[in-house]
């Protein structure tokens, strides 16, 4: 296989997934898009670092968090939109009241996310909207399984107990 179709089917198997993990942080598409491009030019000059032993998704999104801190360093600002939870389907399947009523609990589902703490706000996101496993997720942010697997667990009966009061 030549290495030009090898970066090729690595691009067009993670960049909407980098791209969505970034637009949905930072708010505009210009910089998800030139942060999912220094993304794919880090993973392509460092792919001979990856140690097939690992999941090469999080090692790709290990490489995306830390571009996301690096912006987030320069600009010195946390971003006032993070990744909205609820997955709402697409809108010619439901009726308009359906749809309001989702984006009313999608809207309040954010207001109690936004509550927590970024480590748990990153964990939610990389699980949920990302569907990452747990292991993955411990690896992208440098922590234990453990920790992880607590933060997630917290994370939840948090948000039940927000949710039920």
């Amino acid at each position: 296989m030549s290495l030009t179709l090898h970066y090729e089917q690595i691009y067009a198997a993670y960049s909407a997934r980098v791209y969505r993990y970034f637009a949905n942080r930072v708010g505009n598409r210009w910089d998800a898009e030139d942060l999912t491009t220094a993304v794919f030019v880090k993973v392509f000059a460092k792919l001979d670092q990856y140690n097939r032993e690992n999941p090469f998704g999080a090692w790709l999104f290990r490489i995306a968090h830390n571009t996301f801190i690096d912006y987030l360093r320069r600009k010195k600002e946390i971003p006032a939109k993070e990744e909205s939870f609820g997955r709402i389907a697409e809108e010619e399947q439901h009726q308009p009241e359906q749809r309001l009523l989702e984006k009313e609990q999608s809207a309040r589902l954010w207001e109690l996310v936004s509550a927590l703490s970024e480590d748990t706000r990153q964990v939610l996101a990389l699980r949920y909207q990302q569907g990452l496993k747990l292991a993955e997720i411990a690896e992208i942010l440098g922590k234990s399984h453990s920790a992880v697997k607590l933060l997630h667990y917290r994370a939840m009966k948090k948000l039940q107990t927000m949710i039920t009061n």
